[in-house]
């Protein structure tokens, strides 16, 4: 009697893992990374940034608790991120290379990090510091003290 419980433990275990549902991955699922990128070297930067993005919505600013959300507004960083193009209702509203150069930047602890800048159609310089990635969500705030924290959701 003993025996037939040894051989039939098993085969019962066997049975209801099999009846349950697998779990496999969906290749079509998107994968999520999240990040400090102000600490990393310019390489590690770029490469993350790197693609489209679109423009969800802003945070911050002289009104600390102010939001505004964005509709149509994309950024694109160019291959290893020395270019970037901006667009507004699927038309490029700037087209532009980025100048890099290491800086005390804001809201990063005092450490130097790689500022992102270019020149916008006035030739007013846009400077920023790359935050960070959340869950596929990147971060840039202006490299100012009161700075706004832009949110982009990879597209």
């Amino acid at each position: 009697m003993r025996k037939l419980h040894l051989l039939f433990a098993p085969i019962l275990f066997l049975t209801i893992m099999s009846c349950l549902p697998s779990c496999k991955k969906d290749k079509s699922q998107k994968l999520y990374s999240n990040i400090t990128l102000y600490d990393k070297p310019l390489p590690v930067i770029r490469a993350h940034i790197q693609g489209k993005w679109k423009l969800s919505y802003a945070r911050g600013g002289i009104m600390s608790n102010n939001v505004q959300y964005f509709d149509d507004i994309f950024w694109e960083f160019g291959n290893n991120s020395n270019t970037i193009k901006q667009f507004y209702n699927d038309s490029i509203t700037l087209y532009t290379i980025i100048y890099w150069y290491k800086d005390i930047g804001t809201y990063t602890s005092g450490d130097k990090t790689f500022i992102m800048k270019f020149y916008g159609q006035y030739e007013y310089p846009n400077v920023y510091v790359v935050e960070r990635i959340v869950n596929d969500t990147l971060i840039i705030h202006d490299n100012s003290f009161d700075a706004v924290f832009y949110h982009f959701i990879r597209f």
